[in-house]
């Protein structure tokens, strides 16, 4: 009897919790369906994204192939203003700076290039792009802008952005800048780098012109007296 009396309280504290708190329930529930309903929504937005972006990244690259710069470069300019969240709109950015590098549109270059850096959304590209631009910058005749713009970057392309500092020291004939820029640059590239044999080279010719430089040592007292 003690058990059955204890299922029929239960019972009705039950009843009791359920009739003042059903509206909370329900609107939980509510709630609940509608964070699935809208993850769902948000990820079949975003699908219809990436593949609307790949389509026209696709036909960025076959206006290249067909020499249409002009069409590929409307198609890049949709891309980054339509698709600025997906990889494609990167890609095609940095796809046409190095087109206008070729056809020697250092401007058109640069912007593409910052719009990475201001835009991208994977870190290593960014890095990529401001080395890319640093040289774009060194092209210009603007040495000091572009050992800015690489100055302290790290990342997976530190040892690109050390060895264009020592490139452009080295020609500015700052010798002594040039060789820590290298030594930074050597040490900072994977042992499997395919630079590493340029970087070794670059440095021992840092060497040997700096021994070419070196005056003469002067003679010894006691051979430059003759008797």
């Amino acid at each position: 009897m003690a058990t059955h009396h204890d299922d029929e309280e239960q019972l009705d504290n039950l009843k009791r919790w359920f009739s003042e708190n059903w509206m909370a329930l329900a609107a939980g529930l509510v709630i609940g369906f509608g964070a699935i309903g809208g993850w769902q929504g948000w990820k079949a937005y975003h699908e219809k994204q990436y593949l609307a972006a790949s389509q026209m990244y696709t036909d960025l690259k076959k206006a290249l192939e067909a020499s249409k710069p002009a069409e590929a470069a409307g198609i890049a300019d949709k891309l980054q203003a339509d698709y600025p969240g997906t990889p494609y709109a990167t890609a095609a950015a940095l796809r046409l700076a190095q087109v206008a590098v070729i056809d020697n549109k250092l401007d058109d270059a640069a912007k593409r290039l910052d719009w990475v850096v201001a835009n991208g959304d994977d870190d290593s590209l960014k890095q990529l792009a401001k080395v890319r631009k640093a040289r774009v910058l060194w092209q210009q005749g603007k040495a000091d802008e572009a050992l800015k713009a690489v100055e302290g970057e790290g990342g997976e392309f530190a040892s690109l952005a050390a060895e264009l500092r020592g490139d452009i020291q080295q020609a500015k004939g700052d010798r002594d800048a040039a060789r820590s820029a290298y030594e930074a640059a050597l040490k900072a590239a994977p042992e499997n780098a395919a630079n590493r044999a340029l970087l070794q080279q670059k440095l021992d010719d840092l060497a040997v012109e700096t021994a070419a430089a070196e005056p003469a040592a002067a003679p010894a007292a006691a051979e430059a007296v003759k008797p």
